[in-house]
């Protein structure tokens, strides 16, 4: 029984995976991501190094606001399409609500997560073609180096520097790209869905921004942020607060969905 489980699960997954992969969304939405990335560095146009570049125009600009929502584009909105389209009672006689949540999950969560990888990246590839990575005089490495818990990576270490930043801009998004998903199961209108990262990030820095400046690890840019000043002094810390913040994101995106959906179809 538990060998046919994981084999059902596994079959599951790779279906949502297909799904969300096949035609123009998943490439699609990493060209815009990188496209995010280009235009709103181009209001940095004195910039040194791509260093710089990277850290302010994710950290001074709406790049995070428009990468949620470019990662909602790939599959947030496949609970309303199989609404709309009369599949969601097939699918979960199928295979279980339970399976059907946690299938959905972990999809979004993957391919919202790669998105903001791949295009980030590209975005830090295409610049080395016009400046260096990091500068012999760096402004960057001068005011973040000491700041940062991972300022001891500069400048020998700048790509693992950004690597790590790119990962948790990863979680971030997709962190919200997941709890969109969950809101969409309240939501039946496609459209609709790709507002909610958005107002999402706005509603937790509503929620704490009070209790946020003496405790400044509640603060969501402040979680997610490895680049600039950082509220520990322990890099082991951020990246292990930051999963599991990530982690209660994923959980009660997955009682939220449950919940709804057991509510309906029971």
């Amino acid at each position: 029984n538990v060998i046919n489980l994981r084999r059902d699960m596994k079959n599951i997954i790779k279906t949502d995976f297909k799904r969300a992969l096949k035609g123009a969304k998943f490439p699609l939405a990493i060209i815009l991501m990188f496209f995010v990335w280009e235009f709103n560095s181009k209001r940095f146009a004195d910039s040194q190094d791509v260093l710089y570049l990277f850290v302010h125009v994710w950290g001074r600009s709406i790049t995070p606001l428009l990468a949620m929502i470019v990662t909602s584009t790939v599959y947030v909105t496949s609970y309303c399409e199989d609404t709309e389209n009369h599949f969601l009672r097939c699918s979960i006689q199928r295979v279980g609500i339970r399976k059907y949540v946690i299938s959905k999950i972990i999809v979004v969560f993957c391919t919202s997560f790669l998105v903001v990888i791949l295009g980030s990246i590209i975005f830090v590839i295409w610049q080395c073609h016009e400046l260096p990575l990091v500068s012999s005089d760096s402004i960057t490495v001068e005011n973040f180096k000491s700041e940062s818990c991972f300022g001891w990576l500069l400048p020998e270490n700048t790509e693992l520097y950004m690597g790590v930043q790119i990962f948790l801009d990863g979680l971030y998004c997709a962190s919200m790209s997941v709890l969109s998903l969950a809101l969409s199961t309240f939501v039946r209108d496609s459209y609709a869905v790709y507002a909610f990262p958005f107002l999402l990030n706005y509603f937790f820095i509503f929620l704490f921004s009070r209790i946020a400046v003496k405790y400044p690890m509640l603060y969501m840019e402040e979680i997610y942020n490895s680049a600039t000043a950082t509220y520990t002094d322990d890099p082991v810390l951020l990246i292990a607060y930051a999963l599991f913040v990530t982690a209660v994101f994923l959980g009660i995106s997955g009682m939220i969905m449950l919940k709804k959906i057991e509510g309906e179809y029971r």
